[in-house]
């Protein structure tokens, strides 16, 4: 044990428990330079915001009131990524790696605290310590001799030349990404602009920031930078320049276009490349499946960009890997599409064609347990599902209509049923007031709040949670029940939803649909599963289309399942 270096440290300890806080504090004192207590992890915070540049080290409680130790460490990640940390609890692994995952603690410390092991673990930690007051001190000497040189030619260096290098710079920034060295937009626009037949493909990452919020925006840049890689190494067979245009997209220029069937081939290769292969990340140890959508024009210099664009929209509206834009494509169509939908929207509505079918919702044994209302357009004897027509319902202003017509449908369907039946909701109908009282009067006319359980859809679009908060007394002070859908589709978000006390949270089938095949997905599926029992809350999986999907849900814990594997949506149960 390096006595010397224990002396230099000062340690930030935070601990509710007052007794063991001045025990631990006593006998660590006469090892380290100075201990800095808090009761809590505000405290904690506050402390460390003061005197960060001061401590080296800091020992925390996981559970504490006001503030725990895993939002305080969260916060302070944001002031000082690297700083060492240390957990105390008595939590078993298990349950506290959840809550701790990502944060790259240094080591953990089970209660009751042994001194002799914790003084050990601090020396271990200490060398993280020393490493980055060597690396401080290191980075200090290099900018000053960065400096020293800088002077040291700008004295060599006569104006015009000063001036030339710094139009270089200029133009490097203005004309290439700086994370993967690929040329940007600005220079897309420039090459196109002499490109006498071109051919554009927008290569979009499916998801993208959810390996941000889940892995750290260093995952995130390097997932990118491979991206890059795989795509310049098509370069020469496809005779293709590649950009990067923005946060997630990519472009593939052929600025002389002609065989389409080559081109296809050779995009689909791409997708296939990247969607097959993982990504591994270095030294994480850590295998990334991405996914990606590609939208491809060759509609002119002028135009292909944005109608490469529609096509990457409409790909990704229509679940298709890629989509080549035509002619049939263009704005016109759609505006003549949303006319259509418009007339049909408003005759259903007249007509009382706006209706539910119900889709079954099994337990573990495979029993119906409850149904999904699901939003349904009758014309001309087809039933039409809302990926159709909702958005459009939206612009127009008939969304509130529909809705109403499916929960009082839906309500009406619970009171003869006396069976749990499941209503959507998305944050729109939530916010709006008057949407929320004919729900109550609705729930009070048909009596049927201890059958209703709100799904809250488009969960990922919640500006305030307290509104959202406040519907949920609402409705289970009358009886009904709240469920989370979509529920694993934004990471950033899992504490606020889970502070939002669902009764079910559902999990997106974005994981369930490759569970199989997709290590990821399973990971995700299950640390979900892990949370939601911790706190008390069942789990629900949608779109479980196979016997071996059901299984592998059963396995990680799942309550509930959804999807045809069991039951298609109906009309009549």
């Amino acid at each position: 044990m390096n006595i010397e270096t224990l002396k230099t440290l000062t340690i930030l300890y935070v601990e509710d428990e007052k007794e063991l806080q001045f025990e631990i504090k006593n006998n660590l004192s006469p090892f380290v330079k100075e201990i800095i207590t808090a009761n809590n992890g505000i405290e904690g915070l506050e402390f460390f915001k003061e005197k960060y540049e001061s401590i080296d080290l800091i020992i925390t409680d996981i559970l504490m009131p006001v503030m725990d130790g895993v939002e305080m460490v969260t916060n302070i990640r944001e002031v000082d990524y690297e700083i060492p940390v240390i957990y105390t609890t008595a939590f078993s692994s298990n349950e506290y790696l959840q809550k701790t995952i990502n944060q790259n603690i240094d080591a953990y410390v089970t209660k009751p605290i042994d001194i002799e092991n914790l003084l050990l673990i601090i020396d271990k930690v200490s060398l993280k310590v020393d490493n980055k007051n060597i690396k401080d001190v290191l980075v200090d000497t290099n900018k000053s001799l960065e400096e020293e040189l800088i002077k040291k030619n700008d004295e060599l260096l006569s104006l015009n030349e000063k001036l030339e290098l710094k139009n270089r710079k200029l133009k490097t920034q203005l004309y290439v990404d700086d994370l993967t060295g690929l040329p940007n937009r600005n220079e897309l626009s420039r090459d196109l602009k002499f490109a006498p037949n071109p051919l554009v493909a927008i290569i979009d990452i499916d998801a993208f920031g959810n390996i941000n919020d889940l892995y750290g925006t260093q995952i995130g840049n390097f997932v990118l930078k491979e991206v890059a890689n795989v795509l310049c190494s098509f370069e020469k067979e496809m005779d293709i320049r590649v950009y990067r245009v923005g946060s997630d997209e990519f472009v593939l220029l052929k600025r002389d276009f002609e065989d389409t069937c080559k081109c296809e081939e050779s995009i689909k290769k791409i997708i296939l490349t990247l969607n097959k292969n993982p990504l591994g990340a270095g030294d994480e140890h850590l295998d990334i499946y991405i996914d990606v959508t590609v939208g491809v024009s060759s509609q002119g210099a002028e135009k292909c960009l944005e109608t490469a664009d529609m096509a990457l929209k409409k790909a990704k509206k229509n679940k298709l890997s890629f989509l080549f834009y035509s002619d049939e494509d263009d704005l016109e169509k759609e505006y003549k599409e949303d006319i259509k939908w418009t007339k049909a929207i408003k005759k259903a509505i007249e007509s009382d064609n706006i209706v539910p079918y119900y889709q079954g919702i099994v337990d573990r044994q495979g029993n119906l347990v409850k149904h999904e209302s699901l939003m349904r357009l009758e014309d001309n004897g087809k039933a039409f599902s809302p990926i159709y027509f909702l958005d459009i319902a939206k612009k127009v202003k008939f969304y509130s209509s529909l809705t109403k017509r499916m929960i009082e449908k839906s309500f009406k369907k619970a009171q003869e049923y006396k069976s749990p039946i499941s209503v959507n909701l998305a944050i729109q109908d939530i916010v709006d007031n008057e949407m929320v009282n004919f729900i109550k009067t609705k729930l009070v006319e048909f009596d049927v709040a201890r059958f209703i359980i709100f799904e809250l859809t488009e969960s990922e679009n919640i500006q305030d949670y307290e509104i959202i908060h406040r519907f949920i007394l609402i409705v289970k002070e009358l009886g009904a029940k709240v469920a989370v859908d979509d529920f694993g589709s934004g990471y950033s978000n899992f504490s606020h939803l889970l502070g939002l006390e669902p009764d079910y949270i559902k999990i997106d089938g974005s994981l369930i649909k490759d569970i199989v095949t997709n290590k990821n997905s399973f990971i995700i599926a299950k640390t979900i599963v892990e949370f939601a029992k911790e706190l008390k809350i069942k789990t629900i999986a949608e779109y479980v289309h196979s016997e071996e999907v059901f299984d592998i849900l059963k396995k990680i814990g799942v309550d509930e399942f959804q999807g045809f594997h069991f039951h298609e949506p109906i009309k009549e149960i």
